[in-house]
């Protein structure tokens, strides 16, 4: 009995602390396919931006990312148009701040390194196509 309870308050609360999203196209292509996402959640009886997807005009994602005070936060991602993984980021207050990585159309690592206020910062690494370390650079 006591895990049913348990198991029935766990349900109730992670059930009220959901928060539905609803989708907006904002945008699209001449063909009617979506170009840009957004996603909204109510705050106060208020719709706000939470995060946005674009896309290429044959449906693949482009770039992701969260959306916080109408700012980039978050994990950021981009994409080649054939679906492969191009880049990806940490982003605070609407700069980039921490890791980036960017790739090869092939998936290897191009180049990594971090950023701060939006410039390169600290020891940078780049690759060759075969993901053999070619250089370090300091910024």
């Amino acid at each position: 009995m006591r895990f049913i309870l348990i198991t029935l308050s766990l349900v109730t609360f992670l059930l009220s602390c959901g928060d539905t999203l609803t989708e907006k196209v904002e945008e699209t292509y001449p063909n009617t396919k979506p170009k840009t996402v957004s996603f909204y959640k109510t705050e106060n009886n208020k719709e706000v931006k939470v995060k946005e997807k674009l896309f290429y005009e044959n449906g693949n994602v482009k770039l992701e990312g969260e959306i916080k005070d109408g700012k980039r936060t978050g994990i950021w991602k981009a994409y080649y148009e054939d679906g492969t993984l191009w880049s990806e980021g940490e982003f605070v207050n609407g700069k980039r701040n921490g890791y980036g990585l960017n790739y090869y159309p092939n998936g290897k690592l191009r180049m990594e390194g971090d950023y701060k206020n939006d410039k390169q910062a600290g020891k940078w690494k780049y690759y060759n196509e075969q993901g053999v370390l070619i250089e370090e650079v300091d910024r």
